[in-house]
């Protein structure tokens, strides 16, 4: 991919100088022979500037050890020269100059940087060591220093046996794995934030009791499922309650509902859901909710759940749940049958496109009926010729004009490009 250090870095370096206003010279020569970890970044990214501190830190930490074997070296992704200037000041390495613009993206269009911020590694005969640096710093800390500078990634994995499942972006905070290959395990506390594979289980002595992570691909029952939740919060007080009291006998469906004070969606959906849910129990008690809580700190938690008729597992409980089903957006409503079938993983756009029908056909344990495509409602998607929204029935869309929806009819009175006919989504889509 490169053949000379010049090829990637210049001619010139520069780095902060504390007793002058402008940044002293380096020659990239006296990078040569070095593992060169490649720090993507920009002054005006909130992610960026909070992992900036953390790097520093490390950094400092081991650079007498790892200094002759490892350098950082920031590549600009900044506006100006001003917060360029601004941003290196709190930076203990080195940087291309903010002149040499092309560089950052000349070597971004190589290295496919996976966004801002990103780490890239390089190893001194210039192959890809990492381009997990960043995961590395967050989870290994100074560790992952001490590894680059020996021409090592901190993250290793082995194969997976036959049967074996992989848990694709989970890290072993024991030994690194990544992805964790086999069973994985936890703590009943997420602020303990350990996660382990089998063979670092073995060798762990913690202070709390460690648990499995339920497999995705395999069947569990609803009661297997609740022993995650150590106890219930009252809906309208803070009284701990046995998470049994959801296990009726009459029971025929739970919905967990994962969502956050700060999630405008959820914001909209929570009244809605609530609404929902008070008039079935009137006529029904085969339906619970149940919330999870994906909110940043417990004050908004607290406030967050007074608005819903519904118990809510602890603040800081555990990921297990939101790993078993997939959680990757909220809010997400997950129907779960009191067998332990899912009855729906889009239990959030079956309560858009259906109202309280869609309680009311989960109360008696059924899954819902998919809309005719003369019926079906693509939320949140408006046409770009007439308005309205939501679009109802066939949608069509333009890739010339990009993010273009047309509804039939007025797909119908023709349109300068080619359109395309979007299909209905899967219930997993």
């Amino acid at each position: 991919m490169f053949s000379t250090l010049k090829e990637i870095l210049g001619e010139k370096l520069v780095q902060h100088n504390q007793s002058d206003d402008k940044p002293s010279e380096i020659s990239a020569d006296e990078l040569n022979g070095k593992s060169i970890a490649l720090y993507f970044s920009a002054y005006w990214c909130p992610p960026c500037r909070n992992f900036t501190p953390m790097l520093a830190k490390v950094y400092k930490d081991v650079y007498d050890e790892i200094s002759n074997k490892v350098e950082v070296v920031f590549l600009s992704c900044d506006v100006n020269e001003e917060e360029f200037n601004k941003y290196l000041e709190e930076m203990p390495w080195k940087a291309v100059p903010f002149a040499d613009r092309d560089r950052p993206r000349f070597l971004g269009d190589k290295l496919t940087p996976n966004g801002l911020p990103s780490l890239i590694v390089l190893s001194p005969s210039f192959e890809i060591i990492t381009k997990s640096g960043l995961e590395e710093v967050q989870i290994g800390f100074d560790k992952a220093l001490r590894k680059w500078s020996e021409g090592k990634s901190l993250f290793w994995t082995r194969p997976p046996q036959e049967g074996e499942h992989i848990w694709k972006s989970a890290t072993c905070t024991g030994c690194f794995m990544n992805p964790i290959v086999g069973s994985r395990h936890t703590c009943l506390n997420k602020e303990c934030q350990i996660s382990l594979c089998k063979e670092c289980l073995s060798k762990t002595k913690h202070e709390h009791p460690l648990i499995d992570y339920f497999l995705p691909t395999q069947h569990y029952s609803l009661a297997q499922l609740l022993t995650m939740v150590p106890y219930l919060l009252d809906s309208k007080t803070n009284e701990e309650i046995s998470t049994k009291t959801l296990l009726d006998d009459n029971l025929k469906s739970i919905g967990f509902y994962f969502s956050a004070q700060w999630c405008v969606p959820s914001q909209t959906f929570t009244p809605l859901l609530a609404k929902f849910y008070e008039e079935i129990r009137t006529k029904s008690h085969h339906f619970n909710i149940l919330f999870l809580s994906c909110d940043k700190d417990i004050e908004s938690f607290h406030t967050y759940r007074s608005q819903m008729p519904w118990p809510a597992a602890p603040f800081n409980y555990n990921d297990v749940l939101p790993e078993y089903f997939g959680i990757s957006n909220i809010p997400s409503l997950i129907i779960v049958s009191s067998n332990g079938q899912i009855l729906s993983r889009q239990g959030f756009q079956g309560v858009e496109q259906h109202g309280i029908k869609a309680l009311e056909t989960w109360s008696q344990g059924e899954t819902l009926t998919r809309p005719s495509p003369d019926k079906y409602k693509w939320l949140h998607c408006a046409c770009d010729v007439c308005g309205i929204n939501p679009i109802v029935g066939e949608r069509y869309s333009c890739p010339t004009c990009g993010n273009y929806d047309l509804c039939s009819t007025c797909q119908k009175k023709g349109h300068q490009h080619e359109l395309q006919l979007q299909p209905l989504p899967n219930e997993d889509d």
